[in-house]
């Protein structure tokens, strides 16, 4: 018997088979898969309102007290408050985008549920924006790739870190700052990483643009994002958004508001199998890879936030002299808050070697990844006479290695620089299985790595 979770599937798969489509200019791919990112959410909202009640609490006392040494001060002609985009790549990440929309605040008293642009998208009594990271979130947390920094300027009136960040369930508290900025607004940013956040403390201020902490998943929270929340000099809830359905204010508090869906290509990657998209880090995989063999299969993935209906992206694989391989068009038939699509490949036998290229082209913007083909990545061959692999050229399955520490490692990589085999050096290493050809023997020994040609006969 099937149960709903499989029925589920098998629908969504007949339905993206029916209302998607896709050509190919050249061969067909091996596999095809992909679809919804489903953003992991709890029944349960950020914070409780015995959590809002405490928090509450706490920064009446810290304003009053920073208010007594003359660190809140505000003069009577501020202005309104435009808040930037409060996350950004951290230095060296290249992904064209990382991040998504999962929830809005909840504009609606009752159970049922109502957002700023007359949606649905948020939950019942959610009093924040919910922007996750996407793809490969927890990825990300662990290389500290997505920061969180002050939406406006202000003073940091109360700060909460030292709570576990790896989970996906209701669990603990948050890791947090709240800013105070000129017109007495406040703003919370919730949910990041235990230990990033920064070394500034309550009372200290902070500029536009400010790093403020690493985006992750401390508290109640089902996988990493920032909870945003924000409200006025008199203690309301504000939605930063302005739309015909927001009831709280009629005006944006962003310098520059988005529309209420940026369909964009967030990224495109090369896998060597197709990924998990797990929670937390130890159940998410991304089999990310840029170094592909004559033959290999490889897995080229394209990941969304906002992809919408109707919308069509052109994808190619290039040569190393710019000519195309392959290349191929693919119609998003559902909007998602965030999508990926992947397609494999089996790589020609006969090249060419050298770096290749995979693109696509989406609402006007074109993404490029790079990966090699047949190319040697390991470390140039180092001439030390002291080390010797004997007998070499070879016809026995059995060598040794002279002059390197008997607790040596050895790495076995073929012509093309693919890695074979690992090993331990013994008096007599098995080479056996390998077939006639030349080898390169990486030995690490002693501290140092060198590597030596070896040839099989």
């Amino acid at each position: 018997m099937i149960n709903n979770t499989a029925m589920k599937y098998i629908l969504n798969t007949f339905l993206l088979l029916v209302i998607s489509t896709f050509s190919y200019a050249q061969s067909s791919p091996s596999t095809f898969g992909g679809g919804e990112y489903a953003v992991p959410h709890s029944e349960d909202n950020c914070l409780s309102e015995a959590d809002r009640k405490a928090i509450r609490a706490d920064l009446r006392i810290n304003v009053e007290m920073l208010r007594a040494e003359g660190k809140l001060n505000f003069s009577d002609d501020r202005e309104d408050v435009k808040f930037i985009w409060p996350l950004q790549k951290a230095a060296g990440f290249e992904w064209n985008s990382y991040y998504g929309i999962s929830n809005y605040v909840d504009q609606n008293p009752t159970p049922a549920l109502g957002d700023y642009y007359c949606n649905e998208r948020t939950y019942n009594g959610h009093k924040g924006t919910d922007i996750f990271t996407w793809p490969f979130p927890w990825y990300m947390v662990d290389n500290d790739l997505v920061e969180v920094i002050a939406g406006e300027a202000g003073v940091i009136i109360n700060k909460a870190d030292g709570f576990d960040d790896d989970h996906c369930e209701c669990f603990g508290s948050w890791n947090a700052i709240y800013v105070q900025h000129e017109d007495g607004s406040v703003a919370w940013y919730g949910h990041m990483k235990e230990g990033s956040l920064t070394d500034k403390e309550v009372g200290d201020e902070v500029t536009e643009g400010e790093f403020l902490g690493i985006v992750a998943s401390s508290g109640c929270s089902s996988g990493p994002h920032l909870h945003l929340e924000i409200y006025d000099a008199d203690g309301d809830l504000v939605d930063p958004y302005a739309g015909d359905c927001n009831d709280f204010n009629v005006d944006s508090w962003w310098e520059d508001q988005d529309e209420n869906r940026v369909p964009t290509l967030n990224t495109i990657l090369t896998h060597d199998e197709t990924p998990d998209h797990g929670c937390p880090s130890i159940n998410e995989d991304p089999h990310m890879s840029n170094d592909f063999y004559s033959g290999d299969e490889i897995f080229t993935a394209f990941y969304f936030h906002d992809g919408l209906e109707g919308t069509v992206f052109d994808c190619r694989i290039r040569r190393p002299d710019g000519s195309i391989w392959n290349d191929w068009s693919y119609t998003i038939g559902v909007t998602y808050n965030a999508s990926w699509w992947y397609w494999s490949w089996f790589l020609p036998d006969d090249g060419p070697n050298g770096v290749w290229t995979l693109e696509a082209d989406y609402q006007g913007v074109t993404v490029i990844h790079e990966f090699n083909y047949n190319v040697y990545v390991g470390v140039d061959e180092t001439i030390i006479d002291e080390i010797k692999i004997v007998p070499n050229p070879s016809s026995t399955d059995f060598i040794r290695i002279e002059g390197s520490s008997i607790d040596a490692k050895i790495e076995v990589y073929d012509a093309r620089g693919k890695l074979i085999k690992r090993m331990s050096n013994t008096p007599q290493l098995d080479v056996s299985e390998l077939s006639a050809g030349l080898y390169y023997l990486s030995i690490h020994a002693k501290g140092e790595t060198v590597v030596k040609k070896f040839v099989k006969n």
